[in-house]
């Protein structure tokens, strides 16, 4: 999310205009449009959401939070940067659900599922919404 929204934010600039071309085009948003700042907070947040994802596989209920933002956001960010953070996000998944052991049995850690479920799905939606109403995508 935070790599679609500095993308967003980072490339509201005007491309120069000639006689007879277009004053737009259209593009898609990549690594290069954040900042240091906005890509250590990118890694942060697929961390965590590396961490939920562990925990709701393991508890037998994966969002897919991966595939889902990939299909999200694949209209306005690059290919080679949604494969960056997939792979990424799939190898640090891969490696807690090796080292943490979780309970799932009990009631609170059944409410925990459904909080990380909807807050999950509202992440996703919110990129979905912001990729449809990017102007220059």
């Amino acid at each position: 999310m935070v790599l679609l929204s500095g993308l967003m934010l980072a490339a509201f600039v005007s491309p120069p205009a000639d006689d007879g071309q277009a004053i737009a085009v259209r593009v898609k948003l990549g690594f290069s449009y954040l900042s240091k700042a906005q890509l250590h907070e990118l890694w942060r947040l697929i961390d965590n959401y590396a961490a939920a994802e562990a925990f709701l596989r393991q508890c037998g209920s994966p969002s897919h939070v991966d595939r889902r933002m990939m299909l999200a956001a694949r209209d306005c960010i690059e290919q080679g940067a949604l494969n960056r953070v997939a792979t990424y996000f799939r190898g640090k998944v891969l490696l807690l659900i090796r080292r943490e052991s979780f309970v799932c049995d009990t009631e609170a850690t059944k409410a925990l599922v459904k909080d990380i479920r909807a807050k999950i799905d509202k992440a996703v939606d919110e990129v979905r919404s912001m990729c449809r109403a990017c102007i220059f995508c």
